[in-house]
């Protein structure tokens, strides 16, 4: 499957976060508590959301993902915490609370694609992002966002999609490739 890697303006945007690190291993069960209390938090608010629940994940090394085996995969993933912001964006500002911190985020310039599968394979994806970045001299920064467009509780694994937004270092020219 050839994914559609390109970049684009992302739009600015107001949301409420909780900032974590956890394993690898434990971030669905982080996800699935953080989520529900945001969402509640945003409705006690009087706010709305705007878009699908996301996480930035903090801290990448793109290099190291990239020439990353198997093996030191499941190492890194068994003795690592990610540092992690789970979020929800809304379509007003809304104030946080506890743990739950109100961000505005800025109008990023990201490489962009769907990760479409089991979120068990989204590191083949970031890694194809990574060789197309340096193929086309785009540097990316040391983050990502995902934004988790469908319910992985609500659909068959094959069809969970996830966007995934790396902004770029530099912000150079909007251009798309596809690579398989």
């Amino acid at each position: 499957m050839s994914l559609d890697i390109r970049i684009e303006q992302q739009p600015p945007l107001h949301a409420l976060e909780i900032a974590t690190n956890a394993p690898m291993w434990k971030i669905p069960k982080v996800l699935g508590d953080a989520f529900p209390r945001i969402d509640k938090h945003i409705i006690a608010q009087g706010g709305t959301r705007a878009g699908a629940p996301y996480v930035r994940y903090m801290d990448i090394d793109w290099q190291q993902m990239r020439h990353c085996g198997p093996l030191r995969m499941l190492w890194l993933m068994l003795t690592s915490k990610q540092p992690m912001r789970i979020g929800m964006a809304v379509e007003t500002p809304v104030e946080g609370g506890g743990e739950i911190e109100a961000v505005a985020i800025e109008s990023l310039t990201c490489v962009n694609t769907i990760h479409r599968g089991p979120y068990q394979k989204v590191g083949d994806t970031y890694k194809k992002i990574v060789d197309w970045a340096e193929a086309n001299d785009v540097k990316l920064a040391n983050y990502t966002m995902e934004n988790y467009i469908n319910d992985p509780t609500t659909v068959a694994k094959e069809d969970i999609e996830t966007l995934i937004l790396i902004p770029v270092v530099g912000s150079p020219a909007s251009t798309e490739d596809r690579v398989g």
